[in-house]
């Protein structure tokens, strides 16, 4: 036998520490352009270099890797290319937290330059953190191709993109109402705006008439302190109560200033009082009514949320809500209040701090994105691209028919800044790549750079084509684009995947990618969605030192139903570490067995029953998980694998080959099996299944380099697998027989069969050596009747019936209490089963297979209850 350095016990942290070393060392995971393989190339969604890894990275990141692999083994010419993104917000919140915490200091006791060196060391070894991650992970990405979102490539890049729009008339500067978070410090488009639903008062305010201040209008409000910047009431024109008072004017309570009553058809008549507040600085319909109307804008709340403008002293300074409680007290003081409601609305929070959100009215940059829209709609509508699973196109086209121009400037340090420069001498503002040195207009040399960076997301709507040399037309780009799919979760199909084809097809001509991959989230095993909050967050290393990388991918892979969300639980990691160890188990058997003088080319006609038997399974595996595969099914895949190796493998055909190990025949069938099995395996666990290939290496020097299985028309052998089936079904009822009557497992007994069906019994004849060693047979008879045989244990499966002797009259009592109880249960189920054949809702609703599978069915139970009853009148 073949000497084997495979330890006794699988020890993944040992498999899983250099594998990746060599890989990468090998040049494994880059690509050639010149190489003569069809192109296949996706984009990694950059993680954040926020800290580290969480496990829904593990998710987005392992699910592409498994494709990815598998595609590498069927020869296409691959490239993951990998990247991290600076996010412009959450790192420098990040950042300035950490300031804060450790030295006590702001950003601002810094200065712009010294915090932004800060960061970059920040995103050092954040990158470093989450490249070691990945690793770990064992994604076969090529990291010669490694980018970031704020390199000076990118950089330059992103700049050169911004001026193009500009110049097409896309970016546009305009003062409008946008999202501010006063914590962040910075405008947020409208998807980075969470509406939480909140429980609040409406407050009814007299506003008195300035011709009678004993007469009054009432508004109502949920934001009094707003009310210091009103420039108007308006109410519908076709409000009969206020018709009269339109082109009157009230006097603003707290601030007395006179203010218009107009009439506007966009105000709710049905709406608390029907009067409404005009607050055009601070609200995104009073802004639209004030435009219509050439109302005046007063900013009364600043970008920390606290008051300022043209108000009342006592409130200038305080906090937003620390002034509405003042103000609710000074009208009570003045009995301007009618009334106060209890009041449930959704109110905007900003989606990474959750503060709420301030509307303000503020000078911005614009992209123009009507435009951009409809190609990016045509794009999937004519399935040059395709949503996977295909209800997410709905969700798509719902957000880009209904599309806003998109707010693209933040008031941050960290990110693009935009290159817009304003010239001091005459406000010419002079849009460049590069510094121009002098303004285009006046010629004056005093230019200063605007202060603002770019949204995150504009950079990463260009990630596809910039990583891949768009920008010079680089082989790369002509060679891996468009990409071939873009795996990621639900949540950013509008920031993010909506974006990329905006802005792939504008700049770069074609579609970004031709597929796209929609997976779910990760939930506790209670349904949770998982969260540092909720204290069930789980980090994918620590799970990586306990069960292993491989353990970890495959139970996001067998759970990863496109689109559905998966529950996460140990149990199932465990379960599935397990499974590392069977494979590893069933590995060892194999290798210790082998001489040396096995050939992967099978002579079929030399091979056993049992070795064709798994040949045509093997091979039915292989082709439906190539089938699923190409469906994108891989949970369906990893599941038809494990059982295949668990259930049919190591439970049966590995104790078949016990008999035959003296044939090289039937050890060359253990040897390639167990190959075939490694590369199916390989892309779900790849440090486990290249840790067994080296053992039985064939010519390739990595499992990675070797010809993804596929069907093989000589290894189908229908009627020798019935067989063996027949010869399973025989052992699998003997065994059950034996366990149920409590028989000693090793122990040696006769054993007699009776069947009705001449063929399956002529096909189990052919495998009494198989069925004595699995049933631990002393002697084993195939007879007409056991009825003339001495009382034993019975069995029954389909065709046949099984007798065990009876030790000793205990046994037949035994045997017979057992027997009826089957029988009583037996005769339940066919009742139960014969109700629903017989409801005609039932019948006229299942599908056809469904009603034929259970005709089937209640015949073989009313079968086999007949041959029980006939076998409990002989004990009796």
């Amino acid at each position: 036998m073949a000497e084997t350095n495979m330890e006794k016990a699988y020890d993944h942290l040992r498999t899983e520490s250099d594998w990746y070393r060599k890989w990468e060392a090998s040049g494994l995971f880059t690509p050639d352009v010149k190489a003569t393989g069809v192109p296949f190339s996706i984009i990694l969604p950059p993680p954040n270099v926020t800290g580290s890894l969480h496990i829904g990275h593990a998710l987005t990141l392992s699910l592409p890797d498994i494709i990815v692999r598998r595609k590498k083994m069927q020869g296409f010419n691959v490239l993951w290319l990998p990247g991290v993104d600076h996010a412009g917000i959450a790192t420098q919140m990040m950042v300035e937290k950490n300031l804060k915490k450790e030295r006590n200091l702001s950003k601002e006791d810094l200065g712009r330059e010294k915090f932004l060196q800060l960061v970059w060391e920040w995103k050092d070894l954040s990158e470093k953190k989450i490249v070691a991650q990945i690793k770990k992970l064992g994604l076969a990405l090529d990291w010669s191709r490694m980018k970031f979102t704020l390199s000076d490539e990118m950089q330059r890049v992103v700049r050169k993109v911004f001026v193009q729009l500009y110049r097409e008339g896309k970016i546009y500067q305009g003062t409008y109402m946008v999202n501010r978070c006063p914590n962040c410090k910075t405008v947020l488009s409208d998807l980075e705006v969470e509406h939480k639903e909140v429980h609040g008062r409406l407050t009814y305010i007299r506003y008195p008439l300035k011709k009678d201040p004993r007469r009054w209008i009432v508004v109502a409000t949920t934001r009094p302190e707003t009310m210091l910047g009103d420039v108007a009431v308006a109410v519908n024109p076709k409000d009969s109560r206020y018709k009269k008072l339109i082109g009157q004017e009230v006097l603003l309570p707290l601030a007395g200033r006179a203010i218009p009553i107009l009439g506007d058809d966009d105000v709710d008549k049905h709406f608390a009082s029907g009067a409404v507040k005009i607050t055009p600085a601070h609200d995104p319909l009073d802004f639209k009514i004030a435009q219509k109307n050439k109302l005046e804008k007063i900013v009364v709340i600043d970008e920390l949320a606290c008051m300022t403008g043209p108000i009342p002293g006592k409130y200038l300074g305080l906090d937003r809500f620390a002034c509405r409680r003042e103000i609710l007290a000074d009208l009570r003081a003045l009995d301007l209040i009618e009334k106060e409601e209890e009041y449930v609305h959704n109110i905007g929070h900003c989606q990474r701090c959750e503060t709420v959100v301030e509307p303000n009215i503020s000078r911005q940059w614009f992209l123009k994105t009507a435009d951009l829209a409809h190609p990016a709609i045509r794009a999937v509508l004519e399935k040059q691209i395709v949503f996977i699973p295909e209800k997410w196109k709905k969700v798509y086209f719902n957000w880009m028919e209904n599309i806003q121009d998109w707010c693209i400037s933040r008031q941050l340090w960290w990110g693009h800044r935009i290159p817009a420069y304003y010239c001091q001498e005459c406000q010419e503002v002079v849009v460049a790549e590069e510094n121009p040195g002098r303004c285009t207009k006046c010629g004056g040399a005093r230019l200063v750079q605007d202060e603002d960076v770019l949204d995150t997301w504009f950079s990463s709507a260009l990630w596809p084509f910039t990583t891949l040399g768009w920008q010079n037309d680089s082989p790369d780009f002509k060679t891996f684009y468009p990409t071939s799919i873009m795996a990621t979760a639900f949540d950013i199909i509008f920031f993010w995947v909506a974006r990329m084809i905006m802005m792939g097809i504008h700049c770069a001509e074609a579609v970004p990618f031709r597929e796209v991959l929609i997976n779910g989230l990760i939930r506790d095993d209670k349904g949770q969605k998982m969260s540092k909050t909720k204290n069930n967050a789980v980090d994918p290393l620590e799970i990586i030192r306990e069960y292993g990388a491989d353990a970890l991918r495959f139970t996001l892979a067998i759970q990863a139903a496109p689109g559905m969300d998966i529950s996460l639980s140990i149990n199932r990691i465990k379960g599935y570490k397990t499974f590392a160890n069977k494979i590893w188990n069933a590995s060892r058997y194999v290798i210790m067995n082998l001489r040396g003088d096995e050939d992967l080319r099978i002579d079929v006609r030399r091979i056993s029953d049992a070795d064709k038997w798994i040949l045509q399974l093997l091979n039915a595996t292989v082709e439906k998980v190539n089938v699923l595969f190409d469906e994108y099914h891989m949970y369906e895949a990893a599941d038809l694998i494990y059982h295949f190796i668990w259930d049919e493998y190591c439970d049966w055909y590995l104790e078949f080959s016990k008999n035959d190990l003296e044939s090289p025949h039937t050890r060359s069938v253990l040897k390639l099996t167990l190959f075939r099995i490694l590369q199916l395996l390989h892309p779900f666990m790849p440090y486990i299944s290249e840790e067994i290939y080296q053992k039985i290496k064939t010519d390739k020097d990595f499992l990675l380099q070797t010809e993804f299985p596929a069907f093989n028309k000589d290894f189908v052998f229908p009627e020798t697998f019935a067989a063996v089936e027949v010869l399973k079904k025989v052992v699998a009822e003997t065994r059950k027989t034996r366990t149920e009557n409590r028989i000693e497992p090793n122990k040696k007994i006769p054993i007699y069969l009776a069947c009705d069906s001449p063929a399956e019994k002529e096909q189990l004849l052919k495998h009494l050596r198989y069925f004595d060693f699995l049933a631990r047979s002393l002697k084993t008879e195939i007879v007409d009747d056991l009825s003339v045989l001495p009382k034993g244990f019975r069995g029954v499966s389909q065709n046949w019936e099984i007798l065990l002797p009876f030790a000793s009259d205990e046994d037949r009592l035994r045997e017979l209490q057992r027997l009826t109880g089957e029988h009583d249960k037996l005769g339940k189920l066919i009742a139960q089963m014969e109700g629903k054949l017989s409801n005609s809702e039932f019948v006229g609703k299942a599908p056809a297979e469904i009603i034929q599978s259970f005709k089937k069915n209640l015949q073989e139970y009313i079968e086999k209850k007949a041959k029980i009853g006939k076998t409990i009148d002989d004990l009796s």
